[in-house]
């Protein structure tokens, strides 16, 4: 069956795995946010003490270089199935200790820092808040872990400020503070629901592909039973044939009637037929199992053609047609299964002939195509097809009614055969048709199937191929 899809749980749990990938891969933050304090604590040298702030870089160095080892094992594990409510913890945890690294700086502005140091970390406070927008907003409370222990412990120092400007500036980072986390909430929400159509359309690929290789598995197992009921049929069958035969021919003496000679005529008829059906049935069963192979060779398709028209005369004057090939002298041999360029042949001047009137026409032409290909073609002076019925000719049992022939004779197996056997040889079959106007069926094979000129014997033979039968 299927895989169906992922229940809320799990669907949720892969957005956040998305989402981890984000903020781990994006470790290049962290780093700045060091090279940040490094210029900062230059800065400040003059107005906080040496201690404090070496203190202070050590702390900030401490914090950067575990998150840059947590960011890289996650990297390392991110292929094995992880708990991603712990790992979002964990990157909550280290924005949370750089942030606060920042903010116990700020509160240091009330005993060592002057304007000067106010307006610097000011500045640097909302950079670094905005900045981090582009970093760690696509898990919200990460980034509101980070800003808040920064930015708040800032607005604090600010307030303490006697000065009323400096004062008035800590409500403003207090503001900036809930600004910014409304922007940050909507961007974190557009970045969720970009990661969510991601992680959809992935499941639905998925999906997809499970039930295209469950399709191709029930189809292999379909066309192997068939292929299985079709080898097993075939042995009672050949008893049967042989049974019947004997009987037909009285081999072991006179029947007691001449009716149980018709009967055993009848039987050996069907019996024929049948292994005709089953032998198709499993030849079919076999290409669409892709078990069908090639035995190649030099092929002399003049002698094909002359062969065909000989072994298919019979039929063709039995229901009063002209059957004729059409071969041009300078036809080169192709590299093909001459077994099944044969039974291909056959296939097709047959169905011809069962779907042409009496006194109408069947020609079978070999010619070299523009391309440098070979195209064989039969052509006939039928009934005819609507456009939209050969796609249905060319499915397995895809039959059409005809006003000739009637009953249960043949299965729809030819045509599919045939395109098959085709394609084997990377030709292609192409059937064109109109009611009342009759029928054409071409198969091309392409150029790299051209190997040589003709042999002495094929010349003959397609010189007598030439000739209407």
């Amino acid at each position: 069956m299927t895989k169906s899809f992922p229940s809320a749980d799990e669907r949720s749990e892969r957005i956040l795995a998305e989402k981890l990938r984000l903020l781990y891969r994006g470790n290049f933050a962290v780093p700045a946010n060091l090279a940040v304090a490094f210029v900062v604590a230059f800065l400040l040298r003059d107005s906080f003490p040496q201690l404090v702030l070496v203190a202070w870089l050590v702390a900030t160095a401490l914090v950067a270089g575990l998150r840059i080892q947590l960011h890289r094992r996650f990297l390392r594990t991110v292929a094995r199935r992880c708990c991603t409510e712990c790992w979002a913890r964990y990157f909550c945890i280290g924005s949370f200790a750089s942030g606060l690294v920042w903010g116990a700086l700020a509160l240091g502005l009330p005993i060592w820092g002057g304007a000067n140091e106010y307006l610097l970390l000011t500045l640097i406070g909302a950079g670094m808040s905005a900045g981090a927008l582009t970093t760690i907003v696509a898990y919200l409370p990460a980034y509101l872990a980070y800003v808040g222990s920064f930015v708040f412990p800032l607005a604090v120092a600010l307030l303490m400020h006697p000065d009323q400007h400096i004062a008035a500036t800590g409500w403003l980072m207090l503001l900036y503070l809930l600004v910014i986390g409304f922007a940050a909430r909507n961007l974190s929400q557009a970045v969720t629901r970009t990661i969510e159509i991601r992680v959809d359309n992935e499941v639905l690929r998925d999906s997809l592909k499970q039930a295209q290789i469950e399709r191709d598995e029930a189809r292999t197992e379909k066309w192997s039973t068939l292929a299985q009921l079709s080898h097993e049929l075939r042995t009672p069958l050949n008893a049967i044939l042989g049974f019947s035969e004997a009987m037909r021919e009285q081999i072991f003496g006179p029947l007691g009637n001449d009716r149980y000679k018709d009967y055993a005529a009848h039987v050996h008829s069907s019996g024929r037929h049948l292994l005709t059906l089953v032998a198709e049935i499993l030849q079919l069963s076999q290409g669409e199992a892709g078990k069908l192979v090639l035995n190649e060779s030099a092929v002399d398709l003049a002698a094909a053609v002359g062969n065909c028209v000989d072994d298919m005369t019979p039929a063709a004057h039995e229901e009063e047609l002209t059957l004729k090939g059409i071969v041009p002298p300078d036809l080169p041999l192709i590299r093909a299964d001459d077994a099944k360029v044969r039974q291909m042949l056959a296939y097709l001047v047959d169905n011809a002939i069962k779907f042409t009137p009496s006194h109408g026409a069947v020609s079978l032409e070999a010619s070299q195509a523009a391309d440098g290909g070979i195209d064989l073609v039969v052509r006939d002076t039928g009934i005819g097809m609507k456009v939209g019925d050969i796609p249905l000719v060319l499915q397995p049992f895809g039959r059409i009614a005809s006003p000739l022939k009637h009953g249960t004779e043949g299965m729809g197996l030819g045509l599919p055969i045939c395109k098959r056997m085709a394609e084997l040889h990377g030709a292609e079959l192409v059937i064109e048709s109109e009611p009342g106007k009759g029928t054409a069926c071409k198969i091309s094979f392409p150029a790299s199937r051209r190997i040589g000129p003709r042999s002495a014997s094929g010349a003959e033979a397609g010189n007598s191929a030439a000739v209407a039968a």
